[in-house]
């Protein structure tokens, strides 16, 4: 385990090390970027030779059970308590879980709550309905029972148009492919929070670019036009 965590541990810094080198204060020493880029390849080498070791645990040593597939445990959109939905419930479940020595869940364990017993109890559920594992194994190799542990986010989402809804804007799209002008003639109905905080910073798409390809005419040359754009959401319910 301790092999495991430090080699995710390599691999983070491995990707946020180039972007750091990239987004250095304009203050910055050339010498200090070249730090950063050079600590990025010592963990790349690192990642290297630690997935290495993982690879030859797994087939002789002792190692915890694996998960067949990395994101079996997530959970999906449509997971989500109904109850808690309706509340507002939001939180994260830390918790452990027995697998047994053919790969099994046979028990789950809440270790660090939510606050909510339905998100709790929701977060095992999945647990054991969905979890697949390679076994631990012992020094031989051999399968035997052991323990994972994990977490469970529980955010709560909403479509982006929950219900019926009207967006209705107007903009001019210059012959150099700016988005000038912008008009904003309707936003009503059910216009998920997500949605509204988008229309708030860009009502017009295309605006937080420079530039976007230009309307061009029959000769191919570009053109400023008048963009009218109306979205018209209709929702209904449907039998399943």
């Amino acid at each position: 385990m301790m092999t495991t965590t430090f080699a995710a541990a390599a691999l983070s810094f491995f990707a946020l090390a180039p972007a750091y080198a990239q987004n250095a204060p304009a203050g910055a020493t050339d010498e200090a970027v070249d730090a950063a880029e050079d600590a990025a390849e010592d963990a790349a080498a690192q990642v290297g030779e630690i997935a290495a070791v993982v690879v030859v645990g797994a087939d002789a040593g002792p190692m915890a059970p694996q998960l067949t597939e990395f994101d079996l445990l997530q959970n999906k959109p449509a997971d989500y308590p109904p109850t808690s939905w309706i509340n507002g419930e939001e939180g994260t479940a830390y918790y452990e879980l027995a697998v047994d020595a053919d790969g099994s869940v046979t028990g789950c364990t809440i270790i660090e709550s939510t606050g909510h017993e339905r998100l709790d109890a929701k977060t095992c559920e999945i647990a054991m309905e969905r979890g697949a594992f390679f076994p631990a194994t012992d020094s031989e190799g051999s399968p035997i029972a052991g323990t994972h542990r994990d977490f469970q986010v529980w955010n709560r989402r909403e479509p982006q148009f929950p219900g019926s809804a009207t967006i209705h804007v107007r903009f001019t799209t210059t012959a150099q492919g700016a988005i000038t002008d912008c008009d904003v003639v309707e936003v009503s109905g059910e216009i998920g929070d997500a949605m509204r905080d988008t229309m708030e910073r860009e009502p017009c798409p295309g605006m937080s670019r420079l530039t976007r390809p230009p309307y061009r005419d029959e000769d191919g040359n570009p053109v400023a036009k008048r963009v009218d754009l109306m979205i018209v959401v209709q929702t209904e319910d449907v039998a399943e």
